[in-house]
């Protein structure tokens, strides 16, 4: 016990603002509050947005919504813990935050639907499971999905991301009352003043502080919506003191109707799962993730997840958002964002503190945010470029963007197909893996390689005759 109070001793006295970019090692609990409060602004009302509409959509009673949002605070903690300090093979040991993720919100509306709240619950767990033993045997897998797919993974979800900070940037679609409601010019114009603060933090505030653009900016847009009027404390109504996890307030019923669409729409969070690690470890590391840290990032998300559905709650997965703060910022130590999970936990049990957070308008979290979704884009892009602009490779991103992302931007374009594959399918994410995979396979390697070196051969030869009449 003494050795183990010794070395959280000196784990403290080694602390080094400098550490902020290093995945190891002690920050001042001062700045590290601080980069912890950023992820969690970053994504707070993302991860409760999904809760809210599924359980709207299938008609759930005000009080399992209630506990359901409180559970999912708490566990997306845990899961977030989990991922930062790995338990066994589960957790990526990198800094990785957890939320429920809009991808399934779709598909477990239909589910809940169909078959009711608690085979949908059944579902999760199952699906949670799955997953996560899928997580564990990646090394036999993941050699299968080449850089290329991956490069263009992370580009589908930052392509897919700008969409959303456009509307949180414009007040919210759902947000149709109120100062800042959607399209008025005065959520406009929060939108924009809350960019140009986090900008202007970035340019002209020197060291590691600068990375608190994002926590500046909310701060900022906050304070104007203040000045508008546009802050609504109605989340802060019949809000109680604690609040403790509770199980599923349903009876859970596992039936395979339920079980194999879930774990369907599964398979496509795992491709963004794979994409979140490898455009967290590119973005913030400057390298390539290893198969340990997927397999255990999958491992722990599906573990989760499963836990999860037994509190009555979505699946939890690594969040995009929280992806493009490190992205951009390059701050990824684990102690730092320990921080945020630890407030995370703290709202999960004391709902006046969720409350509080769920006050911030859409604009002031579109401005904020808006440049993050748009650094993953670059990010997989730069990916891209890593992996060579080879006839070969220009073929997979022009037919992945063109189909995978262009046709997803058609209103029902695959509704033809029947409900559950045409969810699959209008996901971009999942047409773009499954077109690049399949053509990461399907062209062959050296293709367009010839006619590519004879046409460097012949502008060679016109170079030098030009040379020679001159």
């Amino acid at each position: 016990m003494k050795k183990v109070w010794n070395n959280l001793v000196n784990f403290f006295k080694s602390a080094d603002k400098n550490n902020l970019y290093s995945l190891n090692g002690c920050v001042p609990p001062q700045r590290a509050v601080l980069f912890g409060i950023q992820h969690i602004l970053a994504m707070f009302i993302a991860n409760l947005a999904p809760i809210l509409f599924v359980l709207g959509t299938i008609g759930v009673e005000s009080e399992i919504k209630a506990s359901v949002i409180q559970n999912a605070i708490f566990i997306a903690g845990i899961g977030t813990i989990f991922q930062l300090y790995p338990v066994w093979k589960f957790g990526g040991k990198l800094p990785i935050v957890v939320g429920v993720s809009f991808t399934f919100a779709t598909m477990l509306s239909y589910v809940g639907l169909q078959y009711g709240y608690g085979a949908m619950l059944g579902g999760v767990i199952v699906g949670g499971i799955f997953i996560s033993i899928m997580g564990l045997f990646a090394k036999y897998w993941i050699k299968f999905i080449k850089p290329i797919v991956s490069s263009i993974v992370i580009l589908a979800i930052g392509l897919s991301l700008l969409s959303v900070g456009g509307d949180y940037f414009a007040g919210g679609a759902s947000n149709t009352t109120g100062v800042l409601r959607y399209l008025s010019w005065q959520s406009l114009l929060v939108g924009l003043l809350t960019l140009i603060a986090c900008l202007l933090f970035q340019m002209f505030v020197k060291g590691t502080w600068k990375n608190l653009s994002t926590l500046f900016g909310i701060c900022v847009g906050y304070l104007i919506s203040l000045c508008f009027g546009g802050v609504d404390f109605s989340s802060f109504e019949g809000v109680k003191a604690i609040a403790l996890p509770r199980f599923a307030m349903t009876t859970i019923e596992f039936r395979w109707e339920a079980i194999l669409p879930t774990c369907l729409i599964y398979l496509v969070a795992t491709t963004e799962c794979v994409g979140d690690v490898s455009a967290l470890c590119n973005g913030g590391l400057s390298r390539d993730p290893t198969t340990k840290e997927i397999s255990g990032a999958l491992a722990c998300d599906g573990l989760i997840s499963a836990v999860s559905g037994c509190f009555g709650c979505m699946p939890l997965t690594t969040f995009c958002q929280n992806v493009g703060i490190v992205s951009s910022t390059k701050i990824v130590n684990r102690f730092a964002i320990l921080f945020g999970a630890i407030i995370m936990i703290l709202a999960g049990l004391f709902p006046g503190i969720s409350a509080a957070i769920l006050t911030i308008p859409y604009p002031v979290l579109g401005g904020a945010l808006v440049m993050l979704f748009a650094s993953i884009v670059v990010t997989g892009f730069e990916m891209v470029a890593k992996c060579g602009f080879t006839p070969k490779n220009i073929l997979i991103l022009t037919l992945s963007i063109g189909v995978g992302y262009g046709f997803s931007l058609v209103p029902n374009f695959y509704s033809a197909l029947g409900e559950v594959p045409s969810i699959i399918l209008s996901n971009p994410v999942a047409m773009m893996f499954i077109i690049s995979f399949i053509l990461s396979f399907c062209i062959p390697e050296n293709y367009g390689l010839k006619k590519s070196l004879e046409n460097k051969e012949n502008n060679s030869e016109k170079i030098s005759s030009e040379k020679n009449n001159d």
